[in-house]
């Protein structure tokens, strides 16, 4: 059980205050800045009921209860360690370097002094005028240097200083983002204030709000052990709030030495900079522990990777270490990036992995991710054709169980990692595809109302067309250049309705390509107001369809039947283009 040395009230300046001692996130122990739109916004709503609230004067209106933090702090408290809050610290500190440089930038002397009074007060301050600054709140090593630059640094005689650090990692945007969001929302709100020294008064409030109304409950800890165990025990519960800081705290918590922390911190530096998104960092990791040891849930990621880890950290023969780990992972980690990106450099496998990403097939990333472990990209590629077509033909065009294809893979990923062949993989998918009676039927019948997979099942179809005919298929190329349409329309017309509107609408009979910005006016046209868009296409699956069956040009109407009639055609087509296994018509 971890040991609480004290339980504290602490307001915000109490907290990063001139007059306390300075609160630094430990290279070991914390996540990055995280905090995207909704909560910068919900945090700045939050912020300005309080204000108005605390106006009243009532008691109960005077302090606002943002929520616990947890520290390392030594036994004179001359120096604290944040392992929890860091996102309300770090946002709170944007918020206050706004209000700093809105105030600087107003004309007055009065204004200019505010703002250099909440710079030494709350931000950072200096002994002498070529003393280094002392921050009162230092970010980990990963922000640590963009923070300082963006938003802590000022000059009393010139105001904000211009940047030099350039935003290299996804926490660095979101800080930047915060900052603008925070500046627009209090630059609207002084629009509505006219006098300059009513807008000084506002501003004064609400540095007064922040300082000395946001209260917190710092728990203080003596070890980081106790902290971390704090930090699980909090973030453990609701949400999964932060499953690849509490992997990167398990294994500084394990390390033996500062190497061993050196080799972490290199591995989560790869995860940050190669990823765009945090979301995409979460997915790696889940798909990282998937592909060697089977299907994990994300909400139970963390206790399954501590467990098992534990047990094979404490194992002495064979001796499996924090380091191995890491490297493990920052090694897969590059591969996992090669794959979503499909930037492999094996242009043929490149293609094929961005049909995959068209799909948004994620369930494929495990297997490939271990097949790539065990195979050099150059012969990854029948495996990821027959992955194509099983999901393709089970999920997409079946319309069967996902979660039964996701499964499948996932153990299939896992008997990779112990030692299955590429040859032995491809045989498996194989094995599991739909033949091509039962692909063909089910391709017949099929709506397809998500306009991505129409998109990736159309274009696919057309690039087909164009390798039988022999014809150039850069036409198709880019997923932007065209649009979906369908030929009869979403919204007709009421003369043209159909019966039964919404069974006929999103068949992949009722859906082409075109080229060019869609009209959506035109879109919703009757088939002689829209023929000379098909006829003039340079689209095979557009102009050479049988689009003109879906039209009765005789009782000047829609048929359904034509619709049936074409998606058939489609259907043959298709068993060529998903064909079980590897493909056939294009010579690979």
């Amino acid at each position: 059980m971890a040991i609480i040395k004290n339980a504290a009230r602490q307001t915000l300046g109490q907290l990063i205050g001139a007059n306390n001692p300075p609160v630094e996130v430990p290279n070991d122990s914390q996540r990055q800045y995280a905090w995207g739109k909704r909560e910068v916004d919900t945090y700045w709503a939050d912020i300005q009921k309080f204000m108005r609230a605390r106006r009243t004067g009532s008691q109960a209106s005077s302090e606002y209860f943002i929520g616990p933090i947890v520290t390392i702090t030594d036994d004179k408290i001359t120096a604290r360690s944040l392992l929890d809050g860091q996102q309300r610290l770090t946002t709170s500190t944007i918020l206050i370097a706004a209000i700093r440089d809105t105030l600087g930038t107003m004309a007055s002397t009065e204004a200019r002094v505010m703002a250099n009074n909440i710079q030494r007060d709350y931000i950072a301050r200096r002994d002498g005028r070529h003393s280094r600054p002392q921050y009162f709140l230092t970010l980990s090593l990963f922000d640590r240097d963009f923070f300082k630059d963006y938003i802590q640094n000022w000059s009393e005689s010139a105001g904000r200083i211009a940047t030099t650090e350039q935003p290299s990692r996804p926490s660095h945007k979101l800080i930047q983002d915060a900052y603008s969001a925070f500046k627009g929302h209090i630059s609207t709100a002084l629009e509505e204030i006219y006098a300059e020294e009513d807008r000084l008064d506002w501003l004064d409030e609400l540095a007064d709000c922040l300082v000395k109304g946001l209260v917190f409950v710092e728990v203080q800890t003596p070890t980081s052990s106790d902290a971390n165990e704090v930090f699980e025990t909090i973030n453990s519960r609701g949400k999964d709030l932060s499953t690849v800081d509490l992997v990167r705290n398990f294994l500084m918590e394990k390390s033996r030495d500062d190497e061993e922390k050196d080799r972490v911190n290199n591995a989560w530096r790869s995860l940050l900079d190669g990823f765009e998104r945090r979301e995409d960092i979460e997915k790696f990791l889940r798909h990282f522990w998937v592909a060697r040891h089977g299907d994990v849930r994300s909400h139970s990621l963390y206790t399954t990777i501590r467990k098992d880890l534990t047990k094979r950290f404490e194992t002495v023969a064979p001796r499996y270490e924090v380091r191995t780990f890491a490297a493990e992972l920052q090694n897969a980690s590059g591969r996992y990036i090669e794959l979503i990106t499909a930037s492999t450099t094996v242009e043929t496998l490149d293609t094929l992995l961005d049909e995959v990403k068209s799909l948004n097939a994620d369930a494929a990333y495990p297997l490939l991710l271990a097949v790539s472990e065990k195979s050099p990209y150059a012969e990854m590629e029948q495996v990821t054709q027959a992955l194509i077509s099983y999901y393709v033909r089970w999920t997409v065009v079946g319309r069967r169980e996902s979660t039964l294809l996701e499964e499948k893979l996932f153990d299939l990923a896992k008997q990779v990692s112990a030692g299955l062949s590429t040859d032995g993989v491809f045989d498996q998918i194989t094995s599991w595809t739909p033949d091509d009676a039962t692909f063909q039927a089910d391709f017949e019948q099929a709506p397809i109302p998500r306009s991505t997979q129409a998109r990736y099942l159309l274009s696919t179809i057309e690039q087909h067309l164009r390798r039988t005919a022999g014809v150039d298929d850069v036409v198709v190329a880019g997923a932007t250049a065209v649009h979906v349409e369908h030929i009869y329309p979403q919204s007709p017309e009421p003369e043209f309705r159909l019966d039964d509107h919404t069974v006929w609408v999103n068949r992949l009979g009722n859906q082409t390509l075109l080229h060019g910005r869609k009209n959506r006016i035109a879109s919703n046209k009757a088939y002689p107001e829209k023929v000379d868009a098909y006829s003039s296409s340079s689209l095979l699956i557009t102009y050479d369809s049988g689009i003109e069956r879906l039209w009765d040009a005789e009782l000047g109407g829609w048929r359904a039947r034509g619709i049936e009639e074409r998606q058939a055609d489609l259907a043959k087509i298709a068993v060529d283009v998903w064909p079980v296994g590897s493909r056939r018509d294009d010579g690979r």
